[in-house]
């Protein structure tokens, strides 16, 4: 089961954008549109998980989607899926090698608490146990957000990354998702990042309620509160954290995005919401890249 949830985009389940309220096509959602010269970029932030009531979406969305030429992701799920050479590294990534388990790179007091949680959602230890501290977020997370009936298969990321496939659209990646599970095991400090991850799950029933206003709405500056900003001035000790997972990846996708850019006319972008608010975003940084950015 968790084999098929490793393949989901990554990039922070909790922190990033999920929604449980209905939306329409006049939802606003986080649209951008980027142009230099006779290129286009449009960059819409992602709902990794959703309900079958995101959709349509609206309308200007599905046509920029329609009149683009390529589509760029920060990574290919679909086809990460369906090779089974992605699947075994992301394996290896996934699950500790010889005797170690995650008990040994918690501290005593994290590790009870992430007992209290798997007893509170009747897992066994032994599901946990062998699996590295970025993946039991991951799975954590995955669990919490099922329960509250979103769907990893309704992303929107994903969404757009089925109808390239059958279009014949140009799928590109930002990263990858071998890629995005090493940085999250490469993390220095990876006990923190399963430490904040409990810390959100416990408020989770009226986190993402103002997640899901926010992006509907399209308020930026909300998201970045939310997403970012509230965090960072709660636990100080989260910047070295938040600077691998967003700012550090913000320059390395937006530099992609604007290498692959120069050869289509016009590339429809979609990722995390997360990477599209506040400063340091990838919005800002195409900005200092010569690009004029319009909220659609």
């Amino acid at each position: 089961m968790f084999q098929r949830y490793f393949t989901q985009s990554i990039a922070l389940v909790l922190i990033l954008l999920v929604g449980t309220a209905t939306a329409a096509e006049t939802d606003r959602g986080i649209f951008w549109k980027a142009t230099k010269e006779d290129k286009t970029v449009y960059l819409l932030g992602s709902i990794h998980l959703a309900t079958e009531d995101f959709y349509p979406m609206r309308a200007q969305i599905e046509r920029a989607y329609a009149t683009s030429d390529a589509i760029a992701v920060e990574a290919d799920v679909l086809a990460a899926e369906s090779d089974i050479m992605v699947q075994q590294k992301i394996m290896m990534e996934s699950v500790y090698q010889g005797e170690r388990s995650l008990r040994d790179d918690l501290p005593a007091d994290l590790y009870k608490r992430l007992q209290a949680w798997m007893h509170k959602r009747n897992m066994p230890e032994a599901m946990f146990i062998r699996q590295r501290p970025a993946i039991a977020m991951i799975s954590m997370s995955m669990i919490e957000m099922q329960a509250l009936g979103l769907n990893p298969e309704l992303g929107i990321d994903r969404h757009f990354l089925t109808k390239a496939k059958k279009d014949g659209k140009p799928v590109l990646e930002l990263e990858g998702v071998v890629q995005q599970f090493q940085l999250l095991n490469g993390l220095d400090n990876p006990a923190l990042l399963l430490q904040q991850t409990l810390e959100q799950l416990e408020d989770v029933s009226t986190y993402l309620p103002q997640l899901t206003n926010a992006w509907k709405a399209g308020d930026h500056d909300a998201l970045n509160r939310l997403i970012l900003l509230d965090g960072l001035e709660e636990n100080p000790e989260y910047k070295p954290l938040y600077d691998k997972l967003f700012f550090q990846r913000n320059k390395n996708m937006a530099n992609k995005i604007a290498s692959k850019a120069s050869k289509y006319r016009s590339l429809f972008v979609v990722v995390g919401a997360g990477h599209l608010v506040g400063q340091g975003s990838i919005a800002d940084l195409m900005k200092e890249k010569g690009y004029k950015l319009e909220r659609i």
